[in-house]
């Protein structure tokens, strides 16, 4: 079974967006941002993932952090230890060292999840410009300033 035809929307444009107006009578109207040329979309996408490669770089300093100030309580643990100073400042700092390598675990994480976007962001740039690239830019360049009529779309 054939689906239907693709039927045109009318579109006008005004100082509050693009309105459309499907075939069936219903309305959407987008702001300035929500039109995006192709150009843009790739622009977001590398954008977002030199952002992403920032958020990596600023998590794996403070894992790295967290995990010398956890080495550190480490040292601090066996000096306190050796001068047998007592068992609960020994137990707070075995606690704080524990709440570190925690948090030296997490900023690993939400580093590996980041990446992982960064990641997306450049394979979306990517597809977007292999995909859709070759077709904007015959737009772009044509010297035509209109699309062409229905019919020429629908002839064989």
């Amino acid at each position: 079974m054939q689906p239907n035809p693709p039927t045109p929307h009318t579109a006008t444009v005004d100082d509050k967006g693009v309105h459309v107006t499907t075939a069936a009578g219903k309305t959407r109207t987008y702001s300035g941002g929500e039109v995006m040329t192709l150009t843009q979309v790739i622009d977001l996408a590398d954008g977002s993932a030199t952002l992403c490669q920032a958020s990596t770089d600023t998590c794996m300093v403070l894992a790295d952090e967290a995990g010398q100030l956890a080495a550190d309580c480490d040292e601090l643990i066996a000096e306190i230890t050796a001068k047998d100073v007592g068992a609960n400042l020994i137990g707070k700092c075995e606690h704080l060292k524990e709440q570190l390598d925690l948090q030296a675990a997490a900023a690993k994480d939400v580093h590996d999840k980041i990446q992982g976007g960064e990641e997306a962001c450049r394979t979306a740039s990517a597809n977007a410009e292999l995909r859709h690239g070759p077709i904007f830019r015959a737009v772009a360049d044509s010297p035509l300033t209109k699309p062409a009529e229905r019919d020429f779309y629908n002839a064989r």
